[in-house]
């Protein structure tokens, strides 16, 4: 299938008008990663945002003390690498692949571009990273008070 195909079948990209799919096509590319395979590091740098079309990928960060903790597996229409939406890259956690995954890369300064040329586009994409980013912080602070908790 070829990434359009995969992209328009993405929950993310869902209600996106067909022009706006072309061309989030013409900045993004069909990528593959293996099980076991790491797609981007805490604290290191990548300039993609990521669609996931299929398989699971951990996200896991460093804790002082307790070394990689796990912190939210992401599935088939959610994004990764949301840092780059925002132009510093700069990754919050390490994003490894637990199974074959297979994603959509949009380069984050073509996207940016975009969606400062294009503000429907713009609105629409920072509405699905707001509404992502939203459930993830819920399910870190879940996370954080299940480390964090007195053992019972």
């Amino acid at each position: 299938m070829s990434h359009f195909g995969v992209l328009e079948n993405i929950r993310f990209a869902a209600g996106l008008p067909r022009h706006t799919l072309l061309e989030l096509r013409a900045i993004g590319e069909k990528r593959e990663y293996s099980a076991g395979e790491v797609i981007f590091q805490e604290n290191g740098k990548c300039d993609d945002f990521f669609l996931v079309a299929s398989g699971q990928v951990a996200l896991e960060m460093h804790v002082a003390g307790r070394g990689q903790v796990g912190i939210l597996t992401v599935g088939p229409g959610e994004m990764l690498g949301w840092s780059a939406l925002f132009a510093n890259g700069q990754m919050t956690a390490t994003a490894t692949a637990l199974e074959p995954v297979c994603a959509i890369a949009l380069s984050g300064r073509a996207l940016r571009d975009l969606c400062d040329q294009n503000h429907e586009l713009g609105y629409r994409i920072m509405r699905q990273a707001a509404l992502a980013l939203s459930q993830r912080l819920v399910a870190t602070r879940l996370q954080v008070l299940d480390l964090f908790a007195a053992p019972g």
